[in-house]
């Protein structure tokens, strides 16, 4: 399932009231319990299944258990979510929240994007490829290329190579790639790889008009198509603008009804105890 960018405009206007009064608080942590099914008006704070095809998948999965890096070393315990793909060439998983998150010019010259990954192996499939981060920027009333996504390539932007398995970033003076718009084509990994400001510059002048109203309205994780084989997961996904807003996701699974329910039968019976 996929939600167009036509479908999600009108959500994105809605939500600017909140994301204007969040804008000038201090720091807040969200908790996300798991992804919404794409709808025409998105909830900013809420992350959606974006786009989801053939045989991808998105949840959010509880990590107790799993052991090694994955369980032990998660920046933000004890949940995580998790994208896979099949081994078909146009499974993909892509995540999203949507909202106003500022001016695009000030937002790629000043702000700070993070996020931490674990990449699982398996056999036969694509051993480049890792759950990416794209920003979505978009001016309404443009011209028809009004939209596009920037996105880091892991080995440009990971602190950490991916063949460790393991990885993070919050760097916007780092490598990303443009997936077209704004007068200037899909990048498709790279070359060109430029900083958030440098991408600023150019989209300023390959398309002053459209981009002089344009927005950071998205914030994306995903395995794209042609990434055959994946199994990964991230957490702890933030956006940092000085003097603005600085939030930060964290994905926990909710509880199975089974440990609530004996939680419950736990409390019920040292009251009962008390009691005697």
């Amino acid at each position: 399932m996929k939600l167009s960018v036509s479908r999600f405009l009108a959500g994105v206007a809605a939500a600017l009231g909140y994301v204007v009064l969040a804008a000038g608080a201090s720091a807040a942590t969200v908790v996300v319990n798991g992804f919404e099914s794409p709808v025409a008006m998105p909830v900013a704070g809420a992350w959606y299944a974006a786009d989801i095809r053939d045989n991808g998948t998105a949840s959010v999965v509880d990590l107790t258990g799993m052991g090694g890096d994955l369980e032990s070393n998660q920046p933000l315990p004890n949940g995580a979510a998790m994208l896979t793909t099949g081994m078909a060439n146009n499974d993909k998983a892509e995540v999203a929240t949507y909202a106003d998150y500022g001016d695009a010019t000030t937002v790629l010259n000043t702000a700070l994007f993070g996020f931490d990954y674990y990449k699982q192996t398996v056999a036969g499939g694509n051993a480049f490829a890792a759950p990416s981060f794209k920003i979505g920027i978009l001016a309404q009333g443009g011209t028809g290329d009004n939209y596009g996504q920037l996105a880091p390539p892991a080995d440009a932007w990971q602190s950490v190579s991916i063949d460790a398995n393991t990885g993070a970033g919050a760097d916007p003076s780092g490598g990303w790639f443009w997936t077209g718009g704004f007068e200037l084509p899909n990048g498709a990994g790279g070359p060109p790889i430029r900083s958030l400001a440098e991408w600023a510059t150019a989209f300023a002048t390959a398309d002053p008009t459209d981009f002089a109203n344009a927005r950071v309205v998205s914030l994306a994780m995903g395995v794209g198509t042609y990434n055959q084989g994946q199994i990964g997961y991230f957490d702890n996904v933030s956006i940092d603008i000085p003097g603005g807003l600085a939030t930060t996701f964290d994905f926990q699974a909710i509880p199975e009804p089974t440990s609530a329910v004996l939680a419950a039968a736990g409390c019920l019976l040292t009251g009962m105890r008390r009691r005697k």
